[in-house]
């Protein structure tokens, strides 16, 4: 992007000659932190990997905004690629030229920011409606900065707008089949008054931007909770690099006014802290006892309760898919949709058995799953999950295969064990780094099974590809590949239950 002088000229002390525009995504960042701003401005090399399931978020993101330009159809589009100067010029023409037809990815710059808005509608006396579209199911107080700063440029570059909104989905829509009910699919929010509202404030973050960006060095800005509120920041391993072997975020569940003491008290590394610091939970003073002295901590409590699980001993995990825009008849956007289970099955002589379901057809799995999941478990032994999660989805299930109601609800009211609250309860390894999830927990206690040889290493990879798999257009050739990816997937992380379940019960 050019560089370009921003809310007025270099001063004497200034290391540089010009600072980048702002963009809307870079004034979101700047929101977040003024360091993020920087590196975004000046080193954007330095962004952590964007992971697979964020991209697929984002593909998401794409996906709803095509769909929701079907409520103001025969638009025209400034694509995306164009660049900044090009697309506002081709904005503008179009604002002359067409004044009837909405504009999707309308190009604007005032103020030395620029935007890109999702749909100018056109209302029909000179004026238009600004509507920034959203892939969630509701508003946030966090869209009301981003619609902010579009009516701020917006109105700066000359165009009236009557209304400002938030196009967001309904997750109340029930999907009948065939193409979208887009006016029941989506729902239409009026900000404009609070997008006015708050101008003053984005004019007086904007301006605190400024000093920032003049600099030849980042600026000094700790690490915080700030640095995965409201998302993780795309450079938080840079600003990690250097910090302490065991950062206050290792303490879960950690409360703002736990975090200000620890700060005020000059203390970055969780050994630091008091032992009789104030505000601490049991579960942070067992963190910080097992850092300082490198211990394990192992309640006898937990291997009872698992000596007590008596074969055959079942260990359960689904995948799910939840898409903003529904797949099948009868179900609502976000919906959680189980499409594959594994089983491990642990007998009373010792020996593995592994049974699986994965749905490979474009249909509504949830029969299915139901049905091949009530006679793979059968009518006895213990049920072990990592979180409740399984649970949920069971009962979700319930509720919505009639014809097996009894017999999923018998399954989660006497036999889940949820391995997960076991260990968090009972059990703490320095090498869990603050996090009890299976993929922090399995390599600090398993030291030769991981997920790093799996093409699918998370459930939200496991999701996208389950839609990849049943989509017909995708060749047949990659959906064997993603049946193959999600089989792996899911036989992991039960077959990781089994190793933990085996290693807690040695433990001393």
């Amino acid at each position: 992007m050019e560089q370009l002088p921003l809310w007025g000229s270099t001063t004497p002390t200034s290391a540089r000659d010009s600072i980048p525009l702002l963009s809307k995504s870079r004034f979101i960042a700047g929101l977040q932190c003024h360091k993020r701003l920087y590196y975004e401005c000046y080193h954007h090399d330095l962004r952590d990997p964007l992971d697979l399931t964020t991209r697929a978020l984002f593909e998401t993101g794409a996906r709803v905004g095509i769909v929701a330009r079907g409520l103001f159809g025969g638009g025209v589009r400034i694509p995306g690629d164009t660049p900044p100067d090009e697309a506002a010029r081709t904005t503008a023409a179009a604002l002359e030229q067409q004044a009837t037809k909405a504009i999707y990815e309308a190009a604007f710059h005032h103020g030395n920011v620029r935007i890109r808005v999702d749909i100018l509608a056109p209302v029909g006396d000179g004026s238009w409606d600004l509507i920034e579209v959203k892939s969630s199911a509701g508003y946030k107080e966090d869209y009301l900065t981003d619609v902010g700063i579009q009516l701020y440029v917006v109105e700066g570059a000359g165009v009236p707008v009557r209304r400002a909104c938030i196009l967001h989905v309904n997750n109340q829509y029930v999907y009948e089949g065939g193409p979208y009910v887009l006016d029941q699919l989506f729902t239409l929010r009026d900000v404009t008054e609070q997008a006015r509202e708050v101008r003053p404030l984005l004019l007086s973050q904007l301006e605190a931007m400024r000093a920032p960006l003049w600099g030849s060095h980042p600026p000094p800005i700790p690490v915080g909770p700030h640095c995965k509120r409201p998302y993780t920041c795309p450079f938080y391993t840079r600003c990690h690099l250097d910090g302490p072997e065991y950062p206050l975020e290792h303490l879960p569940r950690m409360n703002p006014k736990l975090f200000r003491a620890l700060r005020d008290a000059d203390i970055e590394d969780i050994r630091d802290i008091p032992e009789d610091f104030p505000l601490l939970t049991d579960l942070h003073r067992r963190i910080r006892a097992c850092v300082i002295t490198g211990s394990v901590h192992s309640d006898p409590e937990l291997k009872r309760a698992l000596d007590a699980l008596r074969p055959p001993v079942h260990f359960l995990d689904f995948e799910t898919c939840n898409p903003a825009l529904p797949l099948f008849v009868g179900t609502k956007p976000f919906q959680q949709v189980p499409f594959q289970w594994s089983d491990h099955v642990l007998r009373p002589d010792g020996s593995l058995e592994h049974r699986e379901y994965l749905h490979t057809e474009p249909t509504d799995p949830r029969r299915d799953v139901a049905a091949s999941l009530i006679k793979a478990l059968g009518d006895e032994g213990p049920i072990v999950v990592y979180s409740g999660f399984e649970e949920r989805i069971i009962r979700l299930l319930a509720e919505d295969v009639e014809e097996w109601r009894e017999d999923l609800l018998a399954i989660v009211e006497s036999r889940m064990v949820d391995l997960l609250e076991l260990i968090r309860s009972h059990y703490y390894h320095p090498s869990f780094r603050g996090s009890f999830s299976i993929k922090e927990v399995l390599p600090a206690l398993i030291d030769d099974l991981d997920y790093e040889d799996l093409e699918i290493r998370e459930g939200g990879q496991a999701a996208v590809a389950f839609v990849q798999m049943i989509d017909e257009e995708t060749p047949v050739d990659r959906r064997m590949e993603l049946r193959h990816a999600l089989r792996a997937y899911c036989r992991r992380d039960t077959e990781a239950m089994v190793r933990l379940f085996h290693k807690l019960r040695e433990a001393e």
